[in-house]
Formats: structure tokens, sequence, C-alpha cells
């Protein structure tokens, strides 16, 4: 028999993961009761907010300038490298994926302005179908942290939200044309 004492959604490096912790009769052994709120622990980091999968079909080349607003603000992705599936979470051993997603990825250069003056981060970014719509979730490579999820209107149109941690950066909407 087992009783829920706490279960909480948190956000952690970006992804929101959920923790449960179970009180069990005394009559199990310790170390289960170990195991289980380690395994329900990892089991709930591998959920994220933005669920993606494989793209169904090719992806296209998406390496270039994009430029546009973030929040009424200036931005410009500049995609320096797209390449093949690669792993975004689940468990390694050495250089062995085992467990998780695999998908295709980005990295490149965000150009934004805060307060007057232009920043520049690199990003990474993982592109995969979420709704049946080919969708890039960047996250820039700073303590920050944030994220902007995209959605691919046309060739050469991506549009969707971005967040920062940051109250002064940038927030709200993003519009990309190359």
């Amino acid at each position: 028999m087992r009783q829920s004492i706490r279960s909480k959604t948190m956000r952690v490096k970006r992804e929101y993961i959920s923790v449960s912790i179970y009180m069990y009769s005394t009559a199990m052994k310790p170390r289960r009761n170990g195991l289980v709120v380690v395994l329900t622990a990892l089991l709930g980091a591998c959920s994220t907010a933005t669920l993606l999968t494989m793209p169904a079909g090719p992806v296209s080349d998406l390496r270039g300038t994009w430029k546009g607003t973030w929040g009424g603000a200036p931005l410009t992705l500049l995609i320096l490298e797209q390449h093949e599936a690669s792993p975004v979470d689940g468990v390694s051993l050495g250089s062995w994926h085992v467990l998780g997603r695999e998908l295709p990825g980005v990295s490149g250069v965000l150009i934004f302005t805060v307060r007057g003056e232009a920043i520049s981060v690199n990003v990474q970014g993982r592109l995969g179908d979420s709704n049946r719509r080919l969708t890039l979730v960047l996250e820039p490579v700073t303590p920050n942290g944030g994220q902007i999820t995209l959605t691919r209107l046309g060739a050469h149109r991506l549009a969707g939200v971005g967040t920062s941690q940051m109250s002064w950066e940038p927030q709200g909407p993003v519009e990309l044309v190359r």
C-alpha cells in the first residue's frame, strides 16, 4: 500500500519535471524505498514542456540568416550548423545512447537587443514535429536560460513564442523571415 506525500512539477535547466514522493509501509526494505524514489525522479525528468517527435519527412535546410522581432525588439538568428539526429535526453552509458529520444538539431548565434544594446549568444536547437508541424526549439547557451519555440509557417517564415528568465530580456511573440 502506498500513499502519496507530495507531488510537484518544477522547472530545472529549461525542462519541466514532475517529482512524486511516496510513503510505503515499514515492511518494505529500505533499498526498495530508495530505488522507487530514484526511478520516479528519473522517469519524471524525461518529460519536457514542448514534446517533439522525430520529423515525419526530410527536414529542409534551415541554415542561414533569419531576421525579425521578439516581443517587438529586433532579433537576428544565424543558424550555422544543422545536423542529423543526436541524443536530446534519456540515459547514456559512455558513448552509447540507451534510452531517450534522438532529434535533428541546429546550432548558431542569436542577436537581440536589451536596453538599447545588442546582445549575442550561442544557441542550440532541436527540430521535431509538434502537433504535426515542424517545430524548432532554441535554447540560448547562457546562465540566464530561456527558450524560443518556433513553428515553420512557410519555406522562409518561422513564428512562435520566446521566454527569458530575466525580466529585462525580450519576452513574447517571435516572427522570423529569411
